[in-house]
């Protein structure tokens, strides 16, 4: 199967798309003591506060399976519990085993949704990756189904705008980055796991669509951040970078290089991680967002990032062990300023380096990706 991805990239490159990326920055390297006082705990210390927090997102969780519900919030809270079942099920699969299934059967009738299908297109890709998450830990066949089907109308809707891409709201002629980057990375990881269905290359040729429109888009800024979205004209709107849309593409540009052993993917996600934890980050070197308090939506856009950051660390091809080291130390730094500075009575706030302000879903959903994430890239000594 590479050697068959290997060559549709190549066609690819000979039919004379161009990659409309600028040069790629050294940033410096965060340094293990950038916050003064705290060291980075061990996994199993990361895992117990998850369990803790996970059990006050409880209280949350309605019978119609979704989270106070928040509809594309809860996809990004199953995305998370099958994170950590990943690499810690004796922690979560007693509490999961429940909540896939019973979210899966009864959350589409919601809203007078039907098998998660919605007017906004990001909402129903990250319902896509939530599922292909939920399959990765299960092996449950429904699940990869489900997020075949959710993806098709998606891809039934590519190339619509005059820009190009895929718009974020049926019947808005808004472009965001939002909706593209969850595209290519839904298209890359259904690729990695359907390459011969429905047809050989069927999902990889829709990624690889996917990456050379964004990367041509003007959306990627010269300091390697992701803008909000492109104006009427199709050039880059100059709008907010936010954590989340910094986070949504890495998974697929890493999925990119397992399918084609070329590692300009992941150096792509790579220069945009290392700007995003350079740029967007406080003076401790804690992540943030220019949303202040960030309650509501906003409050979920930082753990999709930190999420990302960890499946680069343990998944991507190529890293070097000072990105790796990079990586690990952004995670715990900003796990251990969350814990000490951000919680009260195992409810965690959106403003990870304190102070605390009241938690909702999206924050504690967002807190636990970080928690999850931090643990992950650790071990039983820190």
């Amino acid at each position: 199967m590479v050697g068959f991805l290997q060559t549709t990239v190549l066609a690819l490159i000979s039919s004379g798309f161009v990659l409309a990326l600028p040069n790629p920055i050294s940033y410096p390297a965060l340094k293990p003591d950038t916050l003064p006082g705290i060291a980075g705990a061990t996994q199993l210390t990361y895992e117990n506060e998850a369990v803790a927090g996970i059990d006050i997102l409880e209280q949350w969780y309605g019978s119609n399976g979704l989270w106070n519900n928040e509809w594309w919030n809860s996809a990004n809270i199953i995305t998370m519990l099958a994170d950590f079942q990943d690499f810690s099920p004796g922690q979560v699969s007693g509490y999961t085993s429940t909540v896939f299934p019973y979210t899966f059967n009864n959350a589409p009738s919601w809203g007078a949704f039907t098998g998660f299908i919605n007017q906004y297109y990001d909402d129903e890709l990250w319902w896509c990756l939530a599922w292909i998450k939920v399959f990765d830990v299960t092996g449950t066949q429904m699940y990869l189904d489900m997020a075949s089907s959710i993806f098709e109308d998606a891809k039934n809707a590519w190339g619509q705008p005059s820009c190009g891409g895929l718009y974020w709201e049926k019947g808005n002629t808004a472009v965001n980055a939002i909706e593209n980057s969850l595209y290519l990375t839904a298209a890359a990881k259904l690729a990695n796991r359907k390459p011969s269905t429905p047809s050989g290359g069927y999902y990889f040729n829709e990624a690889i669509k996917a990456y050379t429109w964004f990367v041509n888009s003007g959306l990627i800024n010269k300091q390697f951040l992701i803008n909000d979205g492109l104006t009427a004209g199709c050039v880059n709107n100059g709008n907010t970078p936010w954590s989340y849309n910094q986070g949504a593409i890495l998974g697929g540009l890493t999925e990119l290089t397992w399918s084609t052993g070329d590692p300009t993917y992941t150096n792509l996600a790579v220069n945009i991680a290392n700007a995003t934890i350079t740029l967007l980050t406080d003076s401790n070197g804690i992540l943030t967002d220019a949303c202040g308090t960030c309650q509501g939506d906003s409050g979920q856009f930082k753990g999709v990032f930190a999420r990302n950051i960890q499946f680069m660390y343990n998944r991507a091809d190529g890293l070097t062990d000072a990105t790796k080291a990079q990586f690990k130390t952004f995670l715990q730094n900003n796990a251990d300023a969350l814990w000490l500075k951000d919680q009260t009575g195992n409810y965690l706030g959106p403003i990870w380096d304190g102070p605390y302000v009241t938690a909702d879903v999206n924050s504690q959903s967002s807190a636990l990706d970080l928690l999850v994430a931090a643990a992950g890239v650790s071990t039983a000594s820190g």
